[in-house]
């Protein structure tokens, strides 16, 4: 997780950065002594972690958590205990009082490590499932395929013809166009004219390969590759 440091006092940057190189997960990005600083970094960096002071000149931690709707996950490190409720109220992940112990330290970012790792696994999941369908425009109407229901992709001048199992739809886009959208590592491309899915190959010869009922060509441009696949799963 990238992460910055506000606080206005040196001390507190050099026992914070000392406890931060020792935890693998942590990548330092900024020191910033500002809520001002703070800001331009935000803006000019990925963070995913603020441990953020609260007695800070001109703009207070407090003041800076409620001015800002969308911030990085936040820890508060503070000599301060009365704001702890404000800060809880304000969806940080911890409040360390200063001075804290590397363990406390530790706790307070392992806390964060796993509502980060859940929310990344969360997105990912989100992304897989919106990568395991496409839409085509087939005979006007946008027809939804399920990417694992494609059996092969074939170019037919300035259309391109979509196999599955129980029909064929022909739709006006290029080769190129349809990898793009698909993105998928199930599909490869075989031949200028032909994309097929690795789930649905039966066999390959020297020169051309099965799916379903069809032989398909492999040209010269694409055999290495494609062998180079059927070597890994060897």
């Amino acid at each position: 997780m990238n992460c910055i440091i506000v606080d206005d006092e040196e001390l507190a940057h050099h026992v914070i950065e000392e406890y931060i190189s020792r935890i693998p997960f942590l990548n330092l990005v900024a020191n910033c002594y500002d809520i001002q600083e703070t800001i331009n970094v935000l803006q000019n960096n990925t963070v995913d972690l603020i441990f953020l002071d609260i007695n800070l000149p001109n703009i207070s931690g407090i003041e800076f958590l409620k001015s800002f709707n969308k911030l990085p996950n936040v820890i508060i490190t503070t000599a301060y205990d009365n704001c702890a409720i404000q800060g809880f109220e304000m969806d940080v992940i911890d409040y360390l009082l200063k001075p804290f112990s590397f363990e406390r330290f530790l706790k307070a970012t392992y806390k964060c490590f796993n509502l980060y790792n859940n929310k990344r696994i969360l997105q990912e999941t989100s992304n897989a499932l919106k990568e395991s369908f496409i839409f085509v425009r087939s005979n006007n109407e946008d027809v939804k395929l399920n990417l694992d229901e494609i059996m092969r992709i074939n170019a037919l001048k300035d259309y391109i013809v979509i196999y599955t199992h129980n029909r064929k739809l022909i739709v006006h886009q290029t080769m190129k166009s349809i990898m793009e959208k698909m993105n998928f590592d199930n599909f490869i491309r075989v031949h200028n004219s032909h994309i097929i899915s690795l789930q649905h190959l039966q066999s390959v010869g020297k020169n051309s390969l099965t799916i379903g009922d069809e032989r398909i060509p492999v040209s010269e441009k694409y055999k290495t590759y494609l062998s180079g696949i059927i070597e890994r799963y060897k």
